[in-house]
């Protein structure tokens, strides 16, 4: 981009929706008249049959609102020529769900590109392909570990607690870890944050293994590619859930002060357990350590560069006193505390804004006259928070192109 300096602005507008959370949780959870989600063994996968998993270890970390899932798979070739792929399903219907996929070698922790399939094309499936650093030879091993979060994935069960009640989430899922070839043998492993309270899995393949915030399905041997079946699993989650459903980030560059100025406007809103009749502000006042185990938002915390200045914090109705600022070697936590408690289907609107050294995130492109690389973080880190829709509006000096 060129800039030429210039007492008025021209408006850059870059519009960047974010599917991080866009689809309903009922559409999450949809089953087939059978009970089962989407999907089974009697589709045969389109990806080649070169590779057969000998053994994989799956890792289901639901101690968080964000569904982690570590998938480690020990392949070998069983074609007789190299193979250069390697080829991850995931359900059609949990692609709106997927914020975050990656690979890596797992002996030697090198990444693997990652690229959204689009030949074999599956209304049940979406397959993304991994790219093999070296190509594997006939009769070959190697390690791979998938690494995806998701988010939706989880709805609070009951749907309604107390203002001081512990909430109760659940969540279904696949017991096989969902492969596009033959596995030998497999584990997986859930975590909770805190004991279980309840499993089920049908088909009753095997009987789930119970240590304390643990269950450990399987092993399943002999799994055939795209197997599936149904288990659910019921557990605490203290805390809320924090969800932006719209956020609007201004990032106005001005050159003659150097600076570069940054606004966020929030729609923030509490996704776990509704509220069980009134607030009670006397039992607030009574037992506030009740309402901190409960779900109730009663504070958020967002990262600031370290040379963020001018901050302030604001609603429709003026300036919100009841924030702290935490300087940190690397950069200043904002301690943000709402004007009440935001619980379940609760939501606030507030925005933030700050000034930063222009000379942090501009640089001049190396024999180019008049040409600059603006570099920004697309959004701020506020928490465990998901974001459903994101726009960013850059203002520009007048004349850049």
């Amino acid at each position: 981009m060129r800039f030429i300096p210039s007492t008025k602005a021209l408006v850059a507008v870059i519009t960047a929706l974010v599917a991080i959370s866009s689809s309903s949780l009922v559409s999450s959870f949809s089953m087939d008249d059978e009970g089962y989600f989407p999907g089974g063994a009697d589709l045969d996968p389109l990806v080649p049959q070169h590779l057969k998993i000998t053994n994989l270890l799956r890792t289901l970390d639901l101690s968080k609102p964000l569904v982690r899932e570590i998938t480690s798979a020990a392949l070998q070739n069983v074609a007789e020529q190299n193979v250069t792929d390697y080829y991850f399903p995931v359900d059609q219907v949990y692609t709106f769900n997927l914020a975050h996929i990656s690979a890596e070698n797992r002996k030697t922790k090198e990444s693997l590109k990652v690229i959204k399939d689009t030949e074999f094309y599956d209304s049940e499936y979406q397959y993304y392909q991994i790219k093999l650093v070296e190509p594997l030879a006939p009769g070959e091993k190697i390690q791979i570990t998938v690494k995806a979060v998701y988010t939706g994935m989880t709805r609070p069960f009951p749907t309604h607690a107390r203002q001081d009640e512990k909430q109760q989430f659940v969540y279904f899922g696949n017991p096989f870890a969902l492969t596009a070839y033959p596995t030998t043998k497999q584990k997986t492993t859930v975590i909770t944050p805190n004991s279980v309270l309840e499993v089920f899995e049908h088909p009753p393949e095997s009987t789930p293994e119970i240590k304390n915030n643990q269950v450990i399905l399987g092993p399943y041997h002999d799994v055939k590619p795209l197997e599936h079946g149904i288990f659910e699993i019921q557990y605490q989650l203290s805390g809320p859930i924090y969800h932006v459903r719209h956020l609007l980030r201004d990032i106005e560059v001005s050159q003659w002060g150097d600076n570069l100025a940054v606004e966020e406007h929030y729609n923030l809103v509490n996704k776990g357990a509704l509220l069980k009749g009134q607030f009670s502000r006397v039992d607030y006042q009574k037992n506030p350590a009740g309402i901190r185990d409960g779900n109730g938002i009663l504070g958020l915390q967002t990262r600031l560069p370290k040379q963020a200045a001018e901050i302030y914090y604001r609603d429709e109705i003026g300036n919100i006193s009841t924030s702290a600022l935490v300087h940190q070697p690397k950069e200043v936590l904002l301690n943000l505390k709402p004007r009440f408690p935001i619980f379940g289907g609760w939501n606030t609107t507030f925005y933030i804004g700050y000034n930063v050294p222009l000379k942090n995130y501009l640089r001049q492109v190396a024999n180019a006259n008049n040409k600059y690389v603006l570099k920004v973080p697309f959004v701020v880190p506020m928490m465990e928070t998901t974001y459903e829709d994101v726009l960013v509006r850059v203002v520009l000096p007048e004349g850049s192109k």
